[in-house]
């Protein structure tokens, strides 16, 4: 049998350290003192194989030039029987025997040759994933470890099993995982000259590094001579197993699909059959109804319909229709029409190449938590066997899925703590420590959770309004039903020249009248009118001459086509507006939504923002908010310059996109200035913070009537587009505010005009003044 060995310019120094050979000398003596202590048959036959090996003295020494051992066939089966027992199997079995110290086989089975051998002449001495430096180390420790156990009698540990995984012949990737053990009883180590006394506790109790080895035993005193065993079990099993937990322990809102394509491959590697494929689809129930995930889902072959999101939804509610009153896997070894007649969920599986097809639903407690499919371009591929090799993983599979669903649920509760209630990052702390007490204080004394306030916070104001909105929409609507108008008209006109029908007439002048109302000037109580008008004379007449006179038909649907199928009216208009509306919306929240994370890198703050025709926000900062740091008024200096800065850019950002828009809608900017600290106490009817005390209530007060806030004697809107207002009562707060004004306008943030003004008195708000400055739109 020829030698197999590895790359001789990786390890070539490395096996030039130390004199090797092979040498069937220990092996006998090992036989000899077996022979010795048994007084069986199995003595006799001991002696008899060394008897065999004494009567060619020439074994017993080193073998020189081994390079093909076919000459020593039949001593190499004697060694093979008594090594191996009867039960090993040349193709199935993995095992070898080497040369110490090296990387080189003389005898080795079938599958050890096509599992370890590049084109079947050089051994693979590297495993996949491990550098080579990490192998060269290994084997200078298992020699050493030899050395200390061989010369000087050291009880040693070689932890020399490696796992690593290998990729089978001809199986297009399919990987194994096998445990590599390397045993060298039948190696004698030979001394060579006169070497060091050394004592166990200092060797082996103080961890004496590699290279203090070498230098007080020198590998060229030494010589190795006869032959290791390699063994090489398969522990795919295990592994694949060991490999899914990990996987499920590392898995976080984020790496979800990497942890599925991950899992579909273990579970591969598990069932080792070529030309299988794993797909495992999650189904998370929301509200008591299971969903789709469909990214999570696009690489099933059930449900993976490419850019069709109707049809998915059709497939998804047919298998959850079949699962509900079958919850068995459904194992199909031959795809034909008939299953596809059976199982319409299954209609993509020929056009996908798939032949035969299992599709396993995962169930805990009578829930559902997704499916797991295997597939197969091959008839009869996936079979029940296929089932049973799979089968280990299904406890790892429901932890999978498990797991999956709890953070699709968390993400679930992150949306609603970010976008529906108040508990920001900021103030959770107090929230959570509020709980835990509640949670630690007997059932019998519990009371309310009592009331989470925080005390002597700054507050800062801001809104983003668009400029007359009630009016534009107002325009909006009113030109939707002056175009509806005059179509019913033109229509009224066609029906009356093509049947008789005097009451067409009363409805034309009636119609007539509308549109001049709408010309003129619309009241509220003149667009209610002209609803009902719309919703339950024209409608329902329409309708009825549709279905009742087919020459009517043409020109009553170009009617139809025109107005909001559900509703019944043009909506084109008014659909415009709120389009223009939400683009600017968007666009403002985006912004708000980065800059809240960036602010809270300087101090932790509460941030609040809620929607009116524009954007609102609050934000609170002090002492009480945060838990662990200590607050300084350089922090609100520096979210009041935030707050101008922002705006400013807000201001640009609108102004670019008012070109894009259907209805060219504009924004003002409005801040309110509170120098004066307040507190804010958590609401749990409307699940936000508000103000306490009587003082405090000025402010809330404030803030309601300063958004249509005149200027004293000029009855002019204080809000104008392209500006920043900044309502302020107290002059310090001005001459505060006119030091960031003047930075930013050195920045060419802003421009160079600052106007100073009086505002109208409000109604319980008195004495109250403005900045307003221009933003610099180039």
């Amino acid at each position: 049998m020829k030698v197999l060995s590895a790359n001789s310019e990786v390890f070539k120094e490395e096996e030039v350290m130390i004199d090797s050979h092979i040498s069937f000398g220990p092996y006998v003596k090992f036989l000899k003192e077996k022979a010795a202590k048994t007084s069986d048959a199995r003595a006799a036959y001991y002696q008899k194989i060394v008897k065999q090996f004494e009567g060619n003295p020439a074994l017993l020494g080193p073998i020189a030039g081994a390079d093909d051992l076919s000459a020593y066939q039949e001593y190499l089966d004697l060694i093979i029987a008594t090594i191996f027992p009867v039960t090993v199997d040349m193709d199935k079995d993995i095992y070898g025997i080497g040369v110490p110290h090296k990387f080189a086989i003389f005898y080795y089975s079938d599958l050890f040759k096509k599992l370890f051998a590049a084109n079947g002449d050089k051994l693979l001495a590297v495993p996949e994933g491990i550098s080579v430096e990490k192998v060269k180390r290994d084997k200078l420790e298992w020699l050493y470890k030899l050395l200390l156990e061989k010369v000087y009698g050291f009880p040693m540990d070689y932890q020399n099993e490696i796992i690593h995984h290998v990729t089978l012949p001809e199986s297009n990737g399919l990987k194994k995982y096998v445990k590599l053990h390397i045993d060298a009883r039948f190696v004698d180590v030979k001394v060579k000259g006169e070497i060091p006394n050394l004592k166990y506790d200092n060797i082996c109790q103080q961890h004496f590094s590699l290279e203090t080895l070498q230098e007080i035993l020198p590998l060229r005193n030494f010589a190795l001579e006869g032959f290791v065993i390699w063994t090489i079990q398969d522990v795919t099993k295990d592994e694949v197993q060991n490999t899914m937990k990990n996987l499920i322990l590392n898995m976080h809102d984020g790496n979800e699909q990497q942890t599925y394509r991950r899992m579909e491959e273990e579970l591969e590697s598990l069932i080792q059959q070529e030309d299988v494929s794993v797909h495992i689809v999650p189904i998370p129930k929301i509200n008591g109804k299971y969903v789709l995930e469909c990214e999570l889902c696009e690489s099933g072959v059930m449900l993976g319909v490419i850019n069709n999101g109707k049809q998915q939804q059709q497939l998804f509610q047919q298998l959850l229709e079949h699962l509900m009153l079958q919850k068995d896997p459904l194992l199909i070894p031959e795809v034909t029409d008939a299953t596809l007649l059976s199982y319409p969920f299954l209609r993509y599986l020929p056009l996908k190449g798939i032949r035969s097809y299992l599709m396993a639903p995962i169930w805990y407690e009578g829930q559902l938590l997704g499916i797991v499919e295997i597939a197969s371009s091959q008839v009869n591929k996936v079979t029940a066997e296929t089932i049973g090799r799979a089968y280990p993983a299904h406890p790892q599979v429901m932890m999978l899925l498990t797991r999956g669903a709890d953070i699709v649920n968390n993400r679930i509760v992150q949306v609603i703590k970010e976008q529906f209630t108040a508990l920001q990052p900021s103030v959770e702390w107090k929230f959570t420590d509020a709980a835990w007490h509640y949670l630690h204080t007997p059932k019998e004394e519990r009371k309310d959770i009592g009331n989470i306030s925080f005390e002597d916070v700054y507050p800062l104001y801001g809104a983003v309004d668009i400029r007359n909105s009630s009016t534009e929409r107002s325009n909006a609507i009113h030109e939707d039903l002056r175009e509806q108008l005059l179509l019913i008209g033109e229509t009224l006109d066609y029906i009356g020249n093509a049947i008789y029908l005097p009451l067409l007439e009363e409805l034309k002048f009636k119609n007539d009248e509308l549109i001049t109302g709408i010309t003129s000037g619309m009241l509220s109580e003149d667009e209610l009118r002209t609803n009902n008008y719309l919703d339950e004379e024209i409608g329902p007449l329409f309708r009825h001459l549709h279905d009742s006179h087919p020459e009517l038909q043409s020109v009553l649907e170009r009617y139809f086509s025109v107005v909001d199928t559900s509703e019944g009216h043009i909506l084109h208009h008014r659909q415009e507006y709120e389009d223009s509306l939400a683009k600017i919306n968007e666009k403002i929240n985006k912004y708000l939504d980065r800059e809240k994370e960036n602010i809270q890198h300087s101090f932790p703050c509460y941030f609040e923002k809620y929607r009116t025709d524009g954007v609102e926000y609050n934000i609170y900062i002090g002492q009480a908010i945060a838990q662990n740091r200590k607050f300084d008024m350089l922090y609100l200096r520096n979210l009041r310059l935030w707050q101008l800065s922002s705006m400013a850019e807000i201001a640009k950002m609108t102004n670019k996109l008012k070109d894009t828009l259907k209805v060219p809608l504009q924004t003002t900017q409005l801040i309110l200035v509170h120098s004066n600290p307040i507190d804010i106490s958590f609401r749990q009817d409307e699940r936000r913070f508000d103000v306490e005390g009587a003082y405090n209530i000025r402010y809330e007060i404030m803030k309601k009537r300063i958004d249509k806030v005149h200027i004293r004697q000029t009855g002019k809107r204080l809000t104008q587009p392209g500006t920043i207002s900044i309502v302020y009562a107290y002059a310090k707060e001005m001459e505060e505010y006119l030091k960031y004004v003047t930075f930013l306008q050195n920045k060419g943030v802003l421009s160079s005009e600052v106007e100073m003004l009086d505002l109208e008195d409000l109604q319980g708000v008195s004495g109250l003044r403005a900045l307003r400055v221009k933003v610099n739109m180039d």
